[in-house]
């Protein structure tokens, strides 16, 4: 299918929560299929003190098989853009470990609660990312990470409580990627451009997953207004592909490189994962209309894009020395900080990125 990305994460090898019965459950002792918020067990919500936080069993971050993974990096390195390990999420975690109603209402309320189970999910995923880095080395150029915060109407939290809540401890973590010199690839579903001037800000790379039906904008704004300071990755819904023809889906697949490849910083795929119900032939599709255009115009549009919701090729964004966010009409809090943001820097020093230069140099075969 020609897919260039391999996700790599560290599996558990410490003790977790001993589950009731007939409940698997995963180190932080939330049910480990959660399935999408419709478990029925939840660690924390009956917790009213930070004392009970901090009685809680955490998971121990030495507890990976960091080793695994980085054998696993290696052996996958040579051929494929490897990240990792996506799915450590903050926001979607303590909704797990409180419940998603508990969770809000907890944050809502006076918020110690919250912010102290919050800042425990993150002492736990710092020191996780940092290790598997080191771990890996060259063979993971890539931190991924990803959290749910907004439907595809929205966020389901003001973006106030957003940039007091998450925009810290996110940005904690995509500074462990960027003193390490790695790129950083964020995965959030649903409409979060109130809040992708902020991502883009305190360091994130990619915004994964694409979603442009969910969009306020179209897809020609959304890459006119923060195509020069982040790669999209995504384009294509998956929610017609169980429904729409293999033409019908060729030709979405053509106008989502079109409209967010030009100059580079796309990376083509369905904006979510591709569900039992697609038929096998609109899978096809999807992937033989990016590889042909790739094939057709990779003279013009040089190396850009992946294939696949688990890939990537390279990620050619492009940065000029004085391009700002408000320059290009973006909106930004004011207290966002000086730009180009440092993570450049620690990535491509005293390098100015335009199209076709490969942040990082180029990934995959």
């Amino acid at each position: 299918m020609g897919i260039d990305g391999r996700l790599v994460c560290p599996g558990f090898v410490g003790e977790g929560a001993k589950p009731p019965a007939g409940e698997p459950l995963d180190e932080w002792g939330a049910p480990a299929f959660p399935g999408y918020g419709t478990a029925h067990c939840y660690p924390l919500a009956g917790a009213t003190t930070v004392a009970a936080i901090e009685r809680y069993p955490w998971p121990d971050p030495a507890c990976y098989d960091y080793d695994g993974a980085a054998r696993l990096a290696r052996q996958w390195g040579t051929r494929y853009a490897v990240r990792g390990p996506y799915w450590k999420p903050l926001f979607c975690r303590v909704c797990s470990l409180f419940g998603m109603e508990e969770a809000m209402v907890k944050m809502a309320l006076p918020p110690a609660v919250f912010e102290a189970a919050l800042e425990k999910v993150a002492e736990h995923t710092a020191p996780l990312c940092e290790r598997l880095l080191a771990a890996c080395g060259d063979a993971m150029p890539i931190l991924c990470l990803g959290d749910d915060f907004a439907t595809q109407r929205g966020l389901m939290l003001s973006p106030a409580q957003w940039r007091r809540f998450l925009k810290p401890h996110l940005a904690r973590l995509f500074d462990v990627s960027k003193r390490m010199g790695k790129l950083v690839w964020f995965h959030s579903c649903g409409d979060i451009t109130a809040v992708l001037p902020d991502l883009i800000d305190i360091g994130a790379d990619v915004w994964e997953t694409v979603q442009l039906h969910t969009l306020p904008l179209s897809p020609a704004e959304l890459k006119r207004q923060f195509g020069r300071h982040i790669a999209f990755f995504g384009g294509v819904s998956t929610q017609r592909l169980p429904f729409a023809s293999p033409d019908e889906v060729r030709a979405e697949t053509l106008r989502s490189i079109e409209a967010l490849g030009k100059g580079g910083g796309y990376i083509c795929g369905p904006d979510h994962h591709i569900k039992p119900d697609v038929p096998p032939a609109n899978a096809v599709a999807l992937f033989r209309a990016a590889t042909s255009f790739r094939r057709l115009h990779e003279r013009r549009w040089r190396s850009f894009y992946c294939l696949g919701h688990e890939s990537v090729v390279t990620l050619p964004l492009w940065m000029e020395p004085d391009a700002s966010p408000s320059a290009a009409g973006i909106e930004t809090p004011a207290n966002s900080g000086r730009w180009p943001p440092k993570r450049r820097a620690s990535v491509t020093p005293g390098r100015a990125l335009r199209p076709g230069n490969d942040v990082g140099g180029r990934f995959g075969s």
